[in-house]
């Protein structure tokens, strides 16, 4: 019976390094060693790849690709596309933000889009 390998988390920024190298011509096994993840792993962020892209291009800091672990949607994508556009823009007129004024323009916001279904704001 094999070993079973140790889960290993690979950082956003990491997974799209490791897809430039792949064009480079490295090899997938070389790769798979380096990070500690097995060759599916690998295979899955080249057949991956476009949208490990976009969703490095939406991203706005550096920071958010270092330790970021996953591409997880949220549920409600468009009511966090409208709290995310009126963040930045409070944020630009030096408006103090806290979790819970987030989540109260949330609500309103599901409010206004007559978005279906119960909405909770959560802390995340």
């Amino acid at each position: 019976m094999s070993v079973k390998r140790k889960r290993t988390f690979v950082t956003i920024e990491q997974r799209l390094k490791a897809l430039e190298r792949l064009d480079k011509g490295e090899s997938v096994q070389n790769i798979c060693r380096e990070l500690g993840v097995g060759k599916s792993t690998v295979n899955d962020w080249r057949r991956n790849r476009k949208s490990i892209e976009t969703f490095c291009t939406q991203i706005e800091t550096d920071k958010v690709l270092a330790s970021r672990c996953t591409l997880k949607k949220p549920n409600n994508e468009l009511v966090d596309d409208a709290l995310w556009l009126w963040f930045l823009q409070e944020r630009r007129r030096g408006t103090p933000m806290s979790g819970p004024i987030l989540q109260e323009k949330a609500v309103i916001l599901h409010n206004k889009l007559q978005e279906k279904g119960t909405f909770v704001a959560s802390n995340g």
